[in-house]
C-alpha cells in the first residue's frame, strides 16, 4: 500500500479525521482509494484482536462515516465536478443510495452534472476524454440506481425537472457530436434508453423512442419526453447519432417497448421492425469502414432482438416474419451477404454472429409453421456452393447452417464439403475456420446418429463416421505435401479421436499400406493416440510397425518415429527397456545421414528422450530416499533401482557411441551428429550451471544422480580418452566441427586441463598458427582461445618464456597478447624480407585471427581491459599492434599493386587483377632469386602463386575483420566513468583510412566481405558515442564515398562497383536511429546520381556515375540489415528501373534490370517451395494498398506501352522496353479471392490489350498478369468475356491478337481449374463455345501457334467436352501430322508436337488396342519431332502407368530398339529419349506382362551386345552411358536364364567400372538404378540354377555394397532399394516392409552375402578389400616428419565412405567366415593361403606400434595422431586382421594343425594382442567405446 495510503487509513482508524483533512486527502485520492484504505486498517486491526464480530461492525461504521462526509462535502458545493469528484460520485453510488431518497439531494446532484456537462461541450478539448465518460457514466448510474425519482421528474414534472431536462440535451448532444469520444457516445446512447424506458407504458416508451431517433436524426428540433422539453442544435455531427441511438434502444433491455404495436402506424408496426430496422440498412450500406463495423454491431444485437421476442412478432404481424419472398427478407439476407467478403477488419466476425441469429430465428420459424421443405435454406446453401473454396466466410456460415439444419442435411445437399475442407488446410488462414466446421459437424453428426438410432457403440459411430471422412482423412495423412499433412494432424485428426475414438483402429486399417506416406500416416494417428492416451501403445503389432518405420528409407519416416518414442506427455515418464533397446538399434545407424536438418531434429528426439530418462531417474531415485526413510525399506518401489540403473546404463552406451564417432578419419555427417548428441548429453545430464539460460538448468538434486552413477564407473563424460578426441575435434578440417567442439569444452569441461596436457596443446596450435592452409590455421587460432580458456594461463606462459617466472597474475592476459604481437611482428619482417618465405612458413592470417579471438571473446581477456591499473598499458599495446596492422595492410596493398607508392584514402585507381597477378610473378621471382620478367607470359597459376595470394587476401581479410572489433570493443562504456578510451582520435581516423584502401583498392570479394563486416562495427561504435567528433567520422567517409561516386573515372574501378556499395552499406547499418539520416541522405544522393542523365560523350569501357549508383541501390536494397527501411524508397527506385531499361547504355540497362529483379524478390518476398507454394505469397490487392505509389506508376507505364503511336502495316505496338520487366512483376503476385475495392480492375483492361503484342514474350507474359490480377470469383466472368471475343471463322483478324487471347484464356482457364474457382454451368458454356471454335485448329487457321494454344486449351477441358467434338478434333490433328509441312513455318514444330502429345493421350484414354498402336506409327514415323515428342510424352504422362497401355507401349519400344540403335549415328538425341523413354516404363509399373519383351532371343542378344558395346567404346559422354546401361538391365532383368554367362560378366564389369568412386555421379547413379532393375533378378536365378554363378552374386552384391557408401544421397537411396529386395529374398520374416535406409540395408546385403555365399572364396576377398591396409607405422614416421604441408589437400574420390566404421561392422562377418570355413577343407586353405600372404606385416606392424608407445608418446605426437585422418583408419585395419589372424589360428590349433608358417601359435599373437590392448587403453588415443573391450574378451576366451 503507498504511504499515503497508509497515512489515510491510520487517520481514519483514530477517528480523528476532519472534514478538512479528509478534503485534502480527496485531492490525491478517490473515495475508493480511501475505502480501501479503511478496509485495510480494519483488517489488520481483526487480525490482532479476536473480537471479529465488533471489528466488522467498527469497520462498515468507519465506510458509513468517510461517506457521509464525502456527500456532504459534494452537495455543499456548486459548480463543474473534477475528474475527482465524478469518481467519489461513482463510488459513493455503488456503495449507498441512501443518499438520493432525498430529492433535494438529487436535485443538487443533476444540477453539477448538468453544470459539468455544459462546462465540456463547450470546451470540446480532446483531453476531455475521460472527463466526458466519467460524466455519462454518472448519469447512467443515478438513473439505474433511482429509477423511480428520475421517472417522477421525467413523466410528473418534479423537483429537478430543469436539470434533467439540460442533462437530457446535453446527452443528445454527446450522442451526434462528432468530436465526443466513441466510447461516451455508446454510453449516452444507453443512458438515454434508460430515461426513454422509464416509463411503465410501452406505446409511451415507443413514442419517445420514435421522437428521440426523430431527433438524432434532424426531422424534428425539440423533443416532448414527458414533461421534459429537450431542444438542441447539432454541431459536427457524422450522421452516427441515429445509430448509436438504435444501439442503445436494442440493448436496454425492455423488450415490450421494442415490439408492441407502435401509435400512430398501421397495424403490426412496432419500434424493432419500423424505426429500428430502416436505420440499421442505412449504415450497413455505408462504405466508411468505421460505420460498417458499429452497425453491424447494432445489426448483431437487433437480431438478438428478433430471436428473443420472436413468438410476440409473429403474434403482432399475425404471421411469418422471414418469409422467402419477402421484401424485409430479402433486404435482409442481401445486406449480410453483400459483406461477407469485407476486409474491414472484424467486419466478419459480425456477420457470421447475425447470420447465426438470422438461421436460428429461420429455423424457429419453420418449427413453429410446419414449414419442411425450407426454401430459404435451399437458397442460401446454393450460394453458398457457388463461392470459391478459398473464402474464407463460406466456411463460418456453414457452420452456422450445420448448427441449425443438422449435418446428415448439409452434407446430403453438399457433397463437395468434405472436399473443400480438405483443400482449406492447404492455406494456413483458412485451416482454424475449417477445422471449427468440421468440428461443429462431426459433433452434430454423432448427436443426430445417437437422437435417430438410439444407443450405438463406438464401433458403429465410427463407421458412420467412415462413411463421408476415412478415405479424405487418409488421403491427407498421407499426402505428399508437408503442409498438407502437418495442419490435417494438427486441426482434424485430434478431433476425429476425440469425438469418434473408435476411428483409430479404422485409419489404423487405411495405412497399412509399406509405402512412405502410409508409414507417415501411421506414425501421425499412433502420436495423436498417444497425445490423448499419455503413453505409447507397446502392442505386439505397434512395436512391428514401429521398427519397421526405424528403419524407413525416408527421413521423414524416420524422424517421426524416433520422435514418437522419445516424446511424451509427461518428462519424467521412464522409456521403457523395448524403446531404449529401440533407440540402440536405430542411432548407429543413423549418425552419418546427410541431411542437416535430419540431424538438428534427430538431437531435438534424442534430447528429449534424455530428458526423460533423467528426470525418471531423480523420480524413482527420491523415491528410494523416501523409502529408506520410511519402516518398510525399498518393498514399496520393486522397480525403481531397475529404471535408474538401465537408465544410467543408456547414458553411458550413448557417451561411448557419440565419444567413437568423433575419431579423426570419420565423416563431417557423423561427426556433427555425434557433437550434437554430446552437446544434448552434456546438457541434461551434467550439474554445470549456465547463468545465461533462462530455462533448461538442472534439477537440484541432479549431483547425486551424477555420483551414483560415477560409483558404478559410467558417465565419466570427460575421461582421458573422451577428453583428447574432443581436442582431436578442434584440428577438424571443418569450423562447424571444430566449433562446436570448442562450445562444448568452453561450456561443460568441469576443471582446468591438467598442465602437460595444455602445454602440448598450445605448443602445437603455435605451430598450426604457422601454416599455409587456411584451415589449419583456423583451427591453431581457436585451439589458443580454447586452451586460453580451458587452463591455466601461467602454464600457457611457461611455455612461452620457456618455464621462466611471470609477473602478477593480473599481467598474464596482456603478457600472452603481447606474446602473439611478437610473433606478428616477427612473421611481418620475415614478409617485408621474402614474402613468398612468408607465405610458406610464417603467414601473417593465422596470428591476426587469434589475436582477434583471444582479444574478443577470451572472458579473461575482456576483464583484464577493463582494470583501471592496466590500462596504460592496453593502451600502449593497442597502439602498437594499431600500427602493426596499418602497416601490414599497406605493405600488402603496395605488394599487390606493384608499387611502393600506394595512394591511400580512397585516392587514384585500384590496380586490374592482370597488374596483381604481374605483381605476384615478381615477388615469386624476387624468392627465388630469378629476373623479374620469368614467367611473365604464364596465364597458369603455380603453387607459389596461390601461396601469396592467398596469404594476401586472407590477411586482409584478417585485418579488417580485427580492426572492426577492437574499435568496437574499445569504444564501449566502461563502468568507470573517468575511463578513457583505449584508442585516440588520430588512430580511429587512421584505422577509418586502411577500411578505405581495403574496401577501395581490393578486387577480391572476400576481401571486401570481410573487410566491410569489420566496417559495419567501426561505424556502430562510432555512431553510438556521445562525442560530436566521433560521431561525424561516418559520415565523413560517407560524404566521400558519394562525392568519388559522382566524379567521372578514367577508368573502371571494378565490376558492378566492388568495395564501394560494401562501403556505404556498412556506414548506413551502423545506424540505429529511428530517422536514419545517414540512410536518408545515402539513398536520396544515389537517386540523384542514378536520375542524372548521361552526358553526351559518355564512354562504353568505363564505369559511369549513373550505372555505379543504381548497382549500390542493388546492393543496400538485399542488405537484410537494413530490412524494410530501403522499402521506403520502392517507388523511387522502381521509377529509375524502369527509366534505366529505356537508357542508352547496355551497363545501365543492366544495373537496372538487376536493381529490379532484387526490389521484386524483397517487396514479393522469396518464392515457396513444394507444391503448396499455390497460394502462398502477396496477393495484388495487398501489394497495391501496401504501395499505392508504385500502382500509379505501373498503371502509367502499361499506359504509354498500349498507347503508342501506332502503324498501319504489320505489328502496331512499338518495342517498350520497361514493359517486359512490369508484366514479370505483375506475374510474380497471387491472385486475391475478391477485389471489392477494384484495386486491381484497371489493369485488366490495358492487360487484355497486350494480347495484341507483336513480340512473343510479351503476350505470354500478360496472360501470367491476367491471372494474377483477376480475382478467384471473377475466373468465370472474365474467361467467358475472352471466349465471346474470339472471332468467327472467316472473319479478318491479327493472328498475334488472337494468339494472345488464347494464352490469356488457357492461363485463365488452368489457374481456375486448379483453384477450382470456376462455375460449373459457366464452364460449361465455356467448353460449347469453344468447340464451335474447331476452325482455329483446322487448315482455315494456318497459324501454327494459334493451333498449338487452342489444343493446349481443349487439352485442359477433355473430359467436358462432347464425344463428337473429340472425333472431328482427331481427324483434324491426323491429316496435319500425315501432311508433311511444304515450308518453313514459325511454330510449326510446337503444333506438331503438341498434336502429338494430344493423339496419344487420347489413344490411351480409348483404351483399345487399335488406338494404341497409333502410338507405334508416331514412334516410327520419318519427323524426328513427332518421334520425340512422343517419347516425352511417355515419361510426363501418368495415363502411361497403367498396366495395358504401358505394356504395350514398353513392348513397342523394346520390339524397335535394335531399328533406333542402328540409326543412332543420326540422332543420339533420338536414342537418349528412346531409352529413357524404356527405363520410365520399367520402373512406374508395378507388374509388366513377360511379353514386354520381345521374343525373339537373337534380337534380345544382339541389343544387349550393341548397348554394352555403346558403353564399352567411351563415346557417348556419362548421361547416355547411364541410359544404355539402365536399358541393358531392362532387357537382362527378363532374359538372363537364356543368356551367356560371359555377357552376364560384361554386364557386371561395366557395373563394377560404374560404380567405382571415381566414375561420374550420373553413372553411379545409373549403375544403382541398374542393380534394381535387373540384380535382384539376376541373383535370384543365379542361386537357383548352378554353384558356379555364386562368384556371379558375390561380384554383384558388392557392387552393391560399394553404393550404399557412395557420397550421392540419390545412389545411396537407389541401393538400398537393391538391398531391401535381395532381403526380401531370404524369406525370413513375413513384416511388411518398406525399403531400408542404407546403412541398414548395408547390414542385410552382409548377411545375405553370410548366409548364401559363405563358402565361396570371393566373399572373404571382396569383404578385405574394405578392410583398410596395415601400415600404421610407416605412418606414425610420416607424421614425425616436419615436411611443410601443401596449400590444399586433395580430397578422397569419396568423402562419405569411412573405412574405419566400416571395418568395425565387417569384423564379426569375418568371423563368423573364418568360423564357418572351420569345418571345410577348401576353407581351410582359402585362409592358410591368406594368412601366409598377410601375417607377416601385421605381425610386424604390431610389434612396432607397440615399440613405439612403449618408447613413450609425446603429447605433442599425441596431438598430430589426433589430427591425422589416416591414422585411425589403418590402426582399425590392422585390428580387423589381427582378430581375423588370431581366430583362424585357434580354429587350426583346435585340430592339430601346425601354424609356424602362418603367425602362430596363437598364444603368443596373444600375448602382443594383450600388450597392444594394455598400451592403448593406457594412452587414451583410442575410446573404449571404439568395441576394443568386445575384441580383447572375444580372445582372452579363446
Amino acid at each position: 500500500m503507498p504511504p499515503l495510503l497508509d497515512h489515510a487509513g491510520f487517520l481514519i482508524s483514530l477517528r480523528c479525521v476532519s472534514l478538512d483533512q479528509l478534503l485534502r486527502l480527496q485531492e490525491a485520492l478517490s473515495l475508493a482509494d480511501l475505502l480501501a484504505a479503511t478496509r485495510g486498517t480494519s483488517r489488520r486491526r481483526r487480525r490482532s484482536s479476536s473480537s471479529n464480530n465488533n471489528n466488522k461492525s467498527r469497520s462498515i461504521e468507519e465506510e458509513d462515516a468517510v461517506i457521509k462526509k464525502m456527500q456532504s462535502y459534494l452537495l455543499e458545493r456548486q459548480g463543474v465536478l473534477s475528474v475527482t469528484e465524478l469518481q467519489t460520485v461513482s463510488a459513493c453510488v455503488k456503495k449507498n443510495v441512501s443518499w438520493f431518497t432525498c430529492n433535494n439531494h438529487l436535485e443538487l446532484l443533476l444540477n453539477r452534472v448538468s453544470d459539468t456537462f455544459s462546462h465540456l461541450l463547450k470546451s470540446e478539448n480532446k483531453g476531455n476524454k475521460d472527463w466526458t465518460h466519467l460524466t455519462v457514466k454518472i448519469c447512467l448510474q443515478i438513473f439505474q440506481a433511482v429509477p423511480k425519482s428520475i421517472g417522477a421528474i421525467v413523466w410528473r414534472g418534479e423537483c429537478g425537472k430543469e436539470a434533467l431536462q439540460r442533462i437530457v440535451g446535453f446527452l443528445f448532444q454527446a450522442i451526434v457530436s462528432q468530436s465526443s469520444h466513441t466510447d461516451s457516445r455508446l454510453l449516452a446512447s444507453t443512458t438515454l434508453a434508460k430515461l426513454v424506458n422509464s416509463n411503465p407504458q410501452p406505446q409511451v416508451r415507443a413514442v419517445a423512442a420514435l421522437h428521440a431517433l426523430q431527433l438524432t436524426q434532424g426531422e424534428i428540433d425539440c423533443l416532448i419526453l414527458g414533461e421534459l422539453k429537450v431542444t438542441f442544435l447539432a454541431k459536427r455531427t457524422d450522421g452516427l447519432g441515429n445509430l448509436l441511438m438504435s444501439r442503445g434502444l436494442v440493448s436496454c433491455n425492455h423488450n415490450e417497448m421494442l415490439v408492441c404495436q407502435l401509435p400512430g402506424f398501421q397495424s403490426g408496426a412496432s419500434v424493432l421492425l419500423d424505426l429500428l430496422f430502416p436505420v440499421i440498412v442505412t449504415h450497413c450500406e455505408d462504405k466508411r469502414s468505421p460505420v460498417l463495423s458499429r452497425a453491424f454491431q447494432v445489426l448483431t444485437l437487433w437480431l438478438k432482438c428478433i430471436k428473443s421476442n420472436i413468438g410476440k412478432m409473429w403474434r403482432l404481424r399475425a404471421g411469418r416474419l422471414l418469409d422467402q419472398h419477402s421484401t424485409f427478407t430479402t433486404q435482409l439476407l442481401e445486406l449480410m451477404w453483400h459483406r461477407i467478403e469485407s476486409p474491414v477488419e472484424g467486419l466478419l466476425d459480425s456477420v457470421h454472429c447475425s447470420f447465426r441469429l438470422f438461421f436460428d430465428i429461420y429455423r424457429q420459424e419453420c418449427s413453429h409453421f410446419g414449414d419442411v421443405d425450407l426454401p430459404l435454406y435451399s437458397s442460401i446453401l446454393h450460394r453458398l456452393k457457388a463461392l470459391p473454396w478459398q473464402v474464407k466466410a463460406k466456411y463460418l456460415l456453414l457452420s452456422s447452417l450445420v448448427s441449425c439444419f443438422g449435418a446428415d442435411k448439409i452434407l446430403g445437399d453438399y457433397e463437395e464439403l468434405p472436399k473443400h475442407l480438405f483443400n482449406c488446410l492447404s492455406t494456413n488462414h483458412l485451416c482454424s475456420v475449417a477445422s471449427e466446421l468440421y468440428r461443429t459437424i462431426l459433433q452434430q453428426h454423432r448427436l443426430e446418429c445417437t437422437l435417430t438410432q438410439g444407443t450405438l457403440s463406438e464401433q458403429e459411430l465410427a463407421e458412420s463416421w467412415a462413411q463421408s471422412w476415412l478415405q479424405m482423412l487418409a488421403e491427407a495423412l498421407t499426402s505428399d505435401i508437408p503442409l498438407y499433412q502437418l495442419n490435417t494432424a494438427n486441426y482434424f485428426l485430434g478431433k476425429t479421436l476425440k469425438i469418434f475414438p473408435a476411428s483409430f483402429h479404422l485409419l489404423a486399417r487405411a495405412f497399412d499400406g509399406s509405402h512412405s506416406e502410409h508409414r507417415l500416416g501411421w506414425i501421425t494417428l499412433v502420436s495423436a493416440k498417444q497425445m490423448t492416451s499419455g503413453s505409447l501403445p507397446m502392442e505386439a503389432d505397434t512395436l512391428r510397425n514401429l521398427r519397421a518405420t526405424l528403419h524407413c528409407l525416408d527421413d521423414r519416416v524416420r524422424l517421426r518415429a524416433l520422435a514418437l518414442l522419445c516424446i511424451s506427455p509427461k518428462t519424467n515418464q521412464a522409456l521403457s527397456s523395448k524403446a531404449m533397446s529401440l533407440l540402440k538399434e536405430f542411432l548407429p545407424l543413423n549418425l552419418n545421414c546427410s541431411s542437416s536438418s535430419f540431424r538438428q531434429l534427430l538431437q531435438v528426439s534424442v534430447k528429449k528422450a534424455l530428458v526423460r530418462i533423467r528426470d525418471s531417474c531423480l523420480l524413482n531415485l527420491r523415491a528410494l530416499r523416501r523409502s529408506d526413510n520410511s519402516k518398510n525399506g525399498g518393498e514399496g518401489y520393486p522397480g525403481a533401482a531397475a529404471i535408474v540403473f538401465e537408465g544410467v546404463g543408456f547414458v553411458q552406451w550413448l557417451l561411448e557411441l557419440s565419444v567413437s564417432s568423433l575419431l579423426p578419419g570419420l565423416n563431417y555427417q557423423r561427426k556433427k551428429t555425434a557433437l550434437l548428441l554430446m552437446e544434448a548429453l552434456l546438457e541434461t545430464c551434467t550439474d554445470s550451471w549456465s547463468p545465461n539460460k533462462r530455462k533448461g538448468q538442472p534439477p537440484q538434486d541432479m549431483t547425486e544422480l551424477l555420483n551414483l552413477a560415477r560409483q558404478s564407473g559410467s558417465w565419466d563424460f570427460f575421461s582421458q580418452s573422451n577428453l583428447q578426441i574432443l581436442l582431436g575435434c578442434l584440428m577438424d578440417g571443418t569450423n562447424e566441427i571444430r566449433e562446436l567442439a570448442s562450445k562444448l569444452l568452453v561450456n561443460y569441461l568441469p576443471v582446468l586441463l591438467a598442465q602437460p596436457l595444455a602445454a602440448a596443446l598450445f605448443e602445437h596450435a603455435v605451430k598450426m598458427l604457422c601454416s599455409s592452409r587456411v584451415s589449419q590455421a583456423e583451427a591453431g587460432a581457436l585451439i589458443v582461445k580454447t586452451a586460453l580458456q580451458k587452463s591455466d594461463i601461467s602454464v600457457l606462459l611457461g611455455v612461452v618464456a620457456h618455464g621462466e617466472a611471470t609477473e602478477d597474475a593480473c599481467f598474464h592476459p596482456l603478457i600472452f597478447v603481447t606474446y602473439l604481437h611478437q610473433q606478428l611482428v616477427e612473421h611481418y619482417r620475415v614478409a617485408c624480407t621474402d614474402l613468398l618465405q612468408a607465405a610458406k612458413t610464417k603467414p601473417l592470417h593465422g596470428l591476426i585471427l587469434a589475436l582477434r579471438k583471444c582479444l574478443t571473446e577470451v572472458p579473461e581477456i575482456l576483464s583484464s581491459l577493463r582494470l583501471q591499473p592496466l590500462r596504460t598499458k592496453w593502451r600502449l599495446f593497442i597502439s602498437q599492434l594499431m600500427d602493426t596492422l596499418s602497416s601490414i595492410s599497406h605493405f600488402l596493398l603496395n605488394t599487390l599493386a606493384g608499387t611502393h607508392q600506394f595512394s591511400s584514402w580512397g585516392q587514384g585507381t585500384a590496380p586490374s587483377l592482370a597488374d596483381m597477378g604481374i605483381a605476384i610473378k615478381a615477388v615469386i621471382a624476387v624468392g627465388k632469386g630469378l629476373e623479374s620478367n620469368a614467367g611473365e607470359d604464364s596465364v597458369l597459376l603455380t603453387e607459389d602463386d596461390k601461396l601469396i595470394q592467398t596469404c594476401c587476401w586472407v590477411t586482409l581479410r584478417e585485418i579488417g575483420l580485427l580492426l572492426g572489433y577492437l574499435v568496437e570493443l574499445e569504444l564501449r562504456p566502461h563502468t568507470s566513468a573517468s575511463s578513457a578510451h583505449l584508442l585516440s582520435m588520430a588512430q580511429i581516423q587512421n584505422t577509418a583510412g586502411i577500411f578505405l584502401d581495403m574496401l577501395l583498392k581490393c578486387r577480391h570479394w572476400g576481401v571486401v566481405e570481410g573487410c566491410s563486416a569489420g566496417f559495419t562495427k567501426f561505424c556502430a561504435a562510432l555512431l553510438k558515442q556521445q562525442s560530436p567528433e566521433l560521431q561525424s567520422i561516418p559520415r565523413q567517409i560517407l560524404e566521400q564515398g558519394l562525392s568519388g561516386l559522382r566524379s567521372p573515372r578514367s577508368s573502371s574501378i571494378t565490376r558492378r562497383a566492388a568495395g564501394l556499395p560494401m562501403l556505404l552499406l556498412s556506414v548506413v547499418a551502423g545506424e540505429d536511429s529511428e530517422t536514419q539520416p545517414l540512410l536518408q541522405y545515402c539513398m536520396k544522393t544515389l537517386l540523384d546520381i542514378a536520375n542524372t542523365p548521361l552526358s553526351s560523350g559518355w564512354d562504353q569501357t568505363i564505369d559511369l556515375p549513373q550505372v555505379c549508383s543504381v548497382h549500390t541501390l542493388k546492393t543496400l536494397t538485399q542488405s537484410s540489415v537494413l530490412g524494410s527501411a530501403v522499402l521506403t524508397y520502392t517507388s523511387d527506385m522502381a521509377t529509375l528501373c524502369l527509366q534505366g531499361l529505356s537508357s542508352a547504355s547496355w551497363a545501365m540497362r543492366n544495373a537496372a534490370i538487376q536493381l529490379l529483379s532484387t526490389l521484386t524478390c524483397h517487396v514479393l518476398g522469396k518464392k515457396c517451395s513444394g507444391d503448396d507454394s499455390a497460394w502462398s505469397g502477396v496477393t495484388a490487392c495487398a501489394f497495391f494498398l501496401h504501395y499505392p505509389e508504385l500502382k500509379s506508376l505501373l498503371l502509367k507505364e502499361l499506359y504509354n506501352a498500349t498507347n503508342q503511336d501506332s502503324a498501319t502495316v504489320g505489328g502496331h505496338f512499338h518495342l517498350y522496353p520497361s514493359l517486359h520487366s512490369i508484366l514479370n512483376l505483375l506475374a510474380k503476385l497471387q491472385p486475391s479471392v475478391n477485389d471489392t475495392n477494384g484495386v486491381c480492375s484497371r489493369f485488366l483492361h490495358l492487360l487484355m490489350q497486350l494480347a495484341a503484342n507483336p513480340i512473343h514474350s510479351v503476350r505470354m507474359m500478360s496472360a501470367k498478369a491476367l491471372v494474377a490480377l483477376v480475382p478467384l470469383t471473377e475466373y468465370s466472368k472474365v474467361l467467358a468475356s475472352l471466349v465471346r471475343d474470339l472471332p468467327p471463322c472467316g472473319t479478318p483478324t491479327s493472328h498475334n491478337r488472337l494468339h494472345g487471347q488464347l494464352l490469356q484464356m488457357e492461363a485463365v482457364l488452368e489457374a481456375g481449374l486448379d483453384a477450382g474457382c470456376l462455375i460449373p454451368r459457366e464452364l460449361q458454356d465455356v467448353v460449347k463455345s469453344l468447340e464451335m471454335k474447331l476452325w482455329l485448329v483446322s487448315q482455315a487457321q494456318r497459324c501454327p501457334l494459334i493451333q498449338a494454344a487452342y489444343l493446349k486449351i481443349v487439352s485442359l477441358i477433355l473430359s467436358l467436352c462432347s464425344e463428337e467434338f473429340l472425333c472431328s478434333l482427331q481427324l483434324v490433328l491426323l491429316a496435319e501430322l500425315e501432311t508433311s509441312p511444304t515450308r518453313l513455318m514459325i511454330g510449326s514444330g510446337i503444333f506438331r508436337r503438341a498434336a502429338t502429345r494430344y493423339l496419344c493421350a487420347e489413344a490411351v484414354r480409348a483404351g483399345n488396342t487399335h488406338q494404341l498402336e497409333r502410338i507405334g506409327r508416331l514412334l516410327l514415323c520419318e519427323d524426328l519431332d513427332i518421334r520425340l515428342a512422343a517419347l516425352t510424352w511417355i515419361m510426363q504422362d501418368l495415363s502411361c502407368k497403367e498396366q495395358l497401355a504401358g505394356s504395350l507401349i514398353l513392348k513397342l519400344l523394346l520390339s524397335n530398339l535394335q531399328v533406333v540403335l542402328l540409326e543412332a549415328e543420326r540422332s543420339l538425341e533420338l536414342l537418349r529419349s528412346w531409352l529413357e523413354a524404356i527405363v520410365f516404363l520399367q520402373e512406374n509399373l508395378h507388374k509388366l506382362e513377360s511379353k514386354a519383351v520381345p521374343e525373339d532371343l537373337n534380337l534380345r542378344v544382339h541389343c544387349i551386345e550393341i548397348l554394352l558395346s555403346k558403353i564399352e567404346v567411351a563415346k557417348l559422354g556419362p548421361i547416355l552411358h547411364s541410359q544404355v546401361l539402365r536399358a541393358v538391365s531392362v532387357l537382362l532383368a527378363e532374359s538372363c536364364q537364356v543368356l551367356s554367362l560371359a555377357l552376364l560378366m560384361r554386364w557386371v564389369t561395366l557395373l563394377e567400372l560404374c560404380s567405382d568412386p571415381t566414375s561420374s555421379e550420373i553413372l553411379r547413379l545409373g549403375a544403382a538404378t541398374s542393380l534394381v532393375q535387373a540384380g535382384v533378378t539376376m541373383i535370384t536365378w543365379a542361386l537357383m540354377d548352378s554353384l558356379r554363378h555364386v562368384p556371379l552374386v558375390v561380384r554383384i552384391t558388392n557392387g552393391g555394397i560399394r553404393l550404399l557408401q557412395d557420397e550421392d544421397p540419390r545412389v545411396r537411396t537407389e541401393a538400398a532399394k537393391f538391398a531391401t529386395q535381395v532381403y526380401l529374398l531370404s524369406a525370413s520374416s513375413s513384416e511388411q516392409l518398406t525399403h531400408f535406409q542404407p546403412n541398414r540395408a548395408l547390414l542385410c546385403l552382409l548377411e545375405f552375402l553370410l548366409q548364401n555365399c559363405w563358402d565361396c572364396k570371393q566373399v572373404f576377398e571382396v569383404l578385405m578389400q574394405y578392410v583398410p591396409a596395415v601400415d600404421v607405422a610407416a605412418i606414425l614416421v610420416e607424421l614425425r616428419s616436419e615436411k611443410a604441408a601443401n596449400l590444399y589437400e586433395e580430397d578422397e574420390p569419396n568423402v562419405f565412405a569411412e573405412p574405419a566404421i566400416f571395418a568395425t561392422i565387417l569384423l564379426p562377418f569375418l568371423l563368423r567366415i573364418v568360423e564357418k570355413w572351420g569345418s571345410s577343407a577348401a576353407g581351410h586353405g582359402w585362409l592358410k593361403a591368406w594368412a601366409i600372404d598377410n601375417h607377416a606385416d601385421i605381425v610386424k606392424n604390431m610389434k612396432q606400434l607397440n615399440q613405439r608407445w612403449i618408447q613413450g608418446f609425446p603429447l605433442v605426437e599425441c596431438f598430430n595422431v589426433l589430427a591425422a585422418a589416416n591414422f585411425y583408419p589403418a590402426f582399425v585395419g590392422l585390428l580387423v586382421r589381427l582378430n581375423v589372424l588370431f581366430h583362424h589360428l585357434q580354429t587350426l590349433e583346435s585340430v592339430n594343425v601346425d601354424t609356424s608358417d602362418t603367425g602362430g601359435p596363437s598364444c603368443r599373437l596373444q600375448a602382443d594382442l594383450q600388450q597392444l590392448y594394455g598400451l592403448i587403453t593406457e594412452a587414451g588415443l583410442v575410446p573404449v567405446s571404439m568395441g576394443l573391450a568386445s575384441w580383447w574378451n572375444a580372445i582372452t576366451e579363446r
